[in-house]
């Protein structure tokens, strides 16, 4: 299964800035980990879907809208039983510094900077309203009327301050969602692939550092996420990888022994398999 940062979203972010998608319900042969730039609110409206984003696991609710970096690793795990309908805006830091002014954007973009994504969580009266925005967000975008880029952008902005306030009240009261068995030691089990993933991680040795019986521990890991934990620990070093070749110069064979690649070419043959291309084309791709 092929992996990559997400190309159509970077496409459209820079050429655009804002990419904004309604009520999708179309349906994936795959659903990637993945990462893309800038950030992402992600508006849950219908299905039975497990939503990973960093550590953290999420089952998701009607009304349940995510805030995070687009850098952060995430993935949607739906099941097949029922129809899969979602929202989602990415943004540039830019597109809502230009309309919102400094001060008021470090507000609105604070809320994108926990690590495992912020959940808001909208009630019946607040989906409508939030419904309405997005309806008001993608009309402006098709009319493409005298000023629509003007208007997108307060519109977007107004969302973003609709949601701050929300965040506000919510976690003055909110305690966080109730996580069965199988979540809570999947959470575990992220965490602790998340900090020791450039290490040699044995199934075994895993299982007995999370106490767990080794294989209730991969089948909880791949119903919760869709992936099996070797699956998940290449991409995380994938990623990884990826961020490097895009931000340094250092050496292939240092980057694949820094990320816990048996070798070089072990490495090389992995980056090709998930990410299409070689590492020394994808860092020529970035850094021209």
């Amino acid at each position: 299964m092929t992996y990559h940062s997400h190309f159509l979203t970077n496409k459209v972010l820079k050429r655009e800035r804002i990419y904004i998608r309604h009520e999708v319900s179309e349906w994936q042969d795959s659903w990637p980990l993945h990462t893309h730039d800038g950030y992402e609110i992600y508006y849950f409206l219908q299905g039975n879907v497990h939503l990973i984003i960093g550590n953290e696991i999420y089952l998701l609710q009607p009304g349940d809208m995510f805030l995070f970096s687009g850098d952060v690793l995430h993935r949607p795990n739906p099941s097949k039983d029922t129809a899969y309908i979602r929202s989602y805006i990415n943004f540039t830091a830019d597109y809502v510094q230009e309309m919102a002014g400094a001060d008021l954007a470090e507000k609105l973009l604070g809320l994108f900077q926990q690590p495992n994504g912020l959940l808001i969580r909208w009630d019946e009266s607040g989906m409508d309203d939030i419904g309405s925005h997005f309806t008001a967000l993608v009309h402006e975008r098709e009319r493409g009327a005298i000023g629509n880029e003007f208007m997108i952008q307060s519109l977007m902005v107004q969302l973003l301050l609709k949601i701050y306030r929300k965040s506000k009240e919510m976690y003055a009261l909110l305690t966080a969602p109730a996580q069965s068995l199988k979540e809570t030691n999947v959470r575990r089990i992220l965490m602790y692939l998340n900090q020791h993933y450039r290490n040699t991680i044995a199934l075994g040795a895993l299982a007995k550092e999370m106490h767990l019986n080794k294989y209730y521990m991969c089948h909880c890991f791949k119903e919760i996420t869709g992936l099996s934990i070797n699956n998940y620990i290449t991409r995380k070093r994938i990623d990884e990888a990826k961020k490097l070749l895009r931000l340094s110069d250092e050496a292939i064979g240092s980057m694949s022994e820094q990320l816990g690649f048996s070798n070089p070419v072990h490495f090389s043959r992995m980056f090709k398999q998930y990410a299409g291309v070689s590492p020394q084309a994808y860092r020529k791709m970035h850094q021209t």
